[in-house]
């Protein structure tokens, strides 16, 4: 690190990217420790600070600011909903598929094509890929996306998955 600038810097260049790091990673601990007791809520206080000098440590070499809109955050919150819904309906098709004696797998790979653009919304998607049980990203390059999955459902259902188009449009929303 550079003597000629402070920790705080990465805040005065891109306060917008700070806050949303620091209250994801603010959440996500209230989320993981369960508690709201206030020895929890300070330790997640002081591990989302850290976080944050860390991550701004990380880009301080990017003039690039990050920018979101009120639209955005909606469309955001409506794709959280819906992967969690898709999260909650394949584990129930898996659960079935494991509980099922004679296990009708028939797994496979399929090589497909994703125009995302941005490196946020493709990791988003391939994340939300892996997330939902019964598929996995296995690698990404490119507009290429590699995914396997535990049955041919899996595998179709990848290909023309409505939550691609939703990342889309929260990948368009920001330009």
């Amino acid at each position: 690190m550079s003597s000629n600038r402070s920790l705080l810097d990465g805040f005065k260049r891109d306060l917008g990217g700070s806050l949303l790091i620091y209250f994801l990673v603010l959440a996500f601990w209230l989320l993981v420790s369960y508690s709201l007791h206030w020895q929890h809520f300070f330790t997640g206080v002081i591990i989302a600070f850290i976080a944050t000098l860390l991550w701004n440590e990380m880009t301080a070499h990017e003039t690039v600011r990050t920018k979101f809109s009120v639209r955005q955050i909606f469309l955001f919150i409506q794709y959280f909903f819906c992967l969690v819904w898709e999260i909650i309906k394949a584990n129930i098709v898996v659960a079935g598929i494991v509980l099922n004696p004679k296990l009708p797998i028939s797994p496979g790979v399929i090589v497909m094509n994703f125009n995302l653009k941005k490196d946020l919304a493709r990791v988003l998607y391939a994340n939300s890929i892996t997330l939902t049980p019964g598929t996995v990203t296995v690698e990404m390059e490119g507009d290429r996306l590699v995914v396997h999955g535990m049955t041919k459902d899996h595998i179709d259902g990848v290909r023309d998955w409505y939550l691609l188009e939703m990342a889309k449009e929260l990948e368009e929303s920001g330009e």
